[in-house]
Formats: C-alpha cells, structure tokens, sequence
C-alpha cells in the first residue's frame, strides 16, 4: 500500500536493459519540504530509478505512487501536469537561446509560472542576456532550476546537478535546492559526492547492487556501518560532512 507519508513513493522497481539487470529492487520516497539524496556509484542505477518515478522510462516491474494514488503506467507529462518536475543530466536549456528567452517562453505556456521569482531566487540577473552555450555548467544548472522552480513543483527530481563543478559552485548550487525545499518543495537528488550532499540533505538514500536502502539522516549514514565501510571508504572522516543535523 502507498504510504501517505510521501508525495512521491516507488517500491520494488526493476529494469533491465536487454541481458543487463539495472535495478532488481530499488525505492524511492519524497517528502515535502525535505531534500532527500540518493548516493551511489556510477552504473549504480541511480538515473535509471529517477527517470522511471518521473515517468520518462516504464519500469519493469514495481509500484509508483504519487500523494497516495497508485500510477498504473507512469508518464512524464501526466506526472509534470500532477507537479512532479524531472531535471535531468544534460538539463532543460537549448544553446543558442539567451536565458530571458528560455524564461519567456515557459512564462507565455504557464501563466502562472513565477518568473520573476525563480530569477530572482537563483541569481539570474547577470545571465539574462547570455545565450545558454556561453554559461559554464553551474550556471546552465542554475537556470534549469529556474526553469523548473517556476513552476512550484510538488516534487523535483535533479539528478547529479552537482558533477563536474567547482567545490564552491557545488555548495551554491546545494543551498539553491534547500532555498527550494524550504519553500515546500519535495526535492530527490542524487550523486557520488558524499561530502557536500551529506551536508544539504534530510535523508540518504544508497543505492547499490540493483535495490536501494534507507539509511535515515545523514547523521544516522554516517553511522552505518557498512555505508561507510564500502561507500565512504576509510579515508572519509565525518569531519568531511556537516550534516544538517550538526549544524542544527
């Protein structure tokens, strides 16, 4: 049964492309106001989990529930009409369009899309007049972000925003997601980068071996034993991390 607690539930899902099993039974929750992060290693299955409870890949088997109600075949554009947003990898901007433009034209579909606000909340002001293929790739995340935060979505689901940035754009771009999860968003994102997410997250999820397991809070990760035996390795101190549970 769905459990109410989330606004974005999936159990028990399984795919495999042709002879090659991806997940065999893997899980995924969202909580409101939350940012829970799903860590794991490359090949791990982690996109593959996040496309198939946003609706943009049919899992094989398993169970997607969206505010309790059972998705029979999930699809992307019904999960983003019922506000579930899906910013993947190579995120939502076309190169040669200025930022404005991108911001524009989502403004002119949606009426209600806050514009302004998503600018303003991701510091878009100086970008606005770039084309998307001059901006490094924080700042393409940046606007995707805006692009998606616009739209007030129930549930977002970025998927390794984080790769190949900066340690000092990896954390502005950590806090801009915590900016959206403190407005009551259900934010899902993922990654390898233990040290930064760790600190900006609610709940880890760690995905190994094709399933999924719920580690609780950070705090409580980091005193898994076996996460930090074969995940973080021993080089890792818990002095890398701030969690947010430190913090408060």
């Amino acid at each position: 049964m769905p459990d109410e607690r989330y606004v974005l539930w999936a159990e028990g899902i399984g795919k495999s492309f042709g002879s090659v099993t991806v997940l065999k039974s893997a899980g995924l929750w969202a909580t409101a106001g939350q940012v829970t992060t799903l860590l794991g290693r490359n090949g791990s299955g982690k996109t593959t989990l996040m496309r198939i409870a946003a609706g943009d890949l049919k899992a094989d088997y398993g169970t997607v529930c969206l505010r309790g109600e059972v998705r029979e075949r999930p699809r992307l554009a019904d999960a983003a009409r019922d506000g579930v947003m899906y910013l993947p990898q190579d995120q939502l901007v076309v190169g040669r369009y200025r930022v404005r433009e991108h911001l524009a034209a989502l403004g002119s579909v949606f009426e209600d899309a806050r514009v302004d606000e998503a600018i303003h909340v991701m510091a878009l002001e100086p970008l606005l007049d770039q084309r998307a293929y001059s901006l490094s790739r924080g700042e393409r995340v940046r606007v995707s972000l805006a692009l998606a935060a616009a739209r007030r979505p129930r549930v977002l689901l970025v998927d390794e925003p984080l790769v190949g940035l900066a340690p000092s754009e990896q954390e502005r771009l950590a806090d801009l997601l915590r900016t959206l999860a403190s407005q009551g968003t259900a934010v899902v994102t993922s990654g390898h980068d233990a040290r930064v997410l760790l600190s900006v997250s609610d709940a880890i999820l760690w995905s190994v071996a094709g399933t999924t397991h719920h580690l609780g809070s950070p705090a409580e990760a980091l005193r898994h034993t076996q996460f930090r035996r074969e995940y973080l390795g021993p080089g890792f101190s818990p002095q890398n991390a701030q969690t947010r549970a430190a913090v408060q």
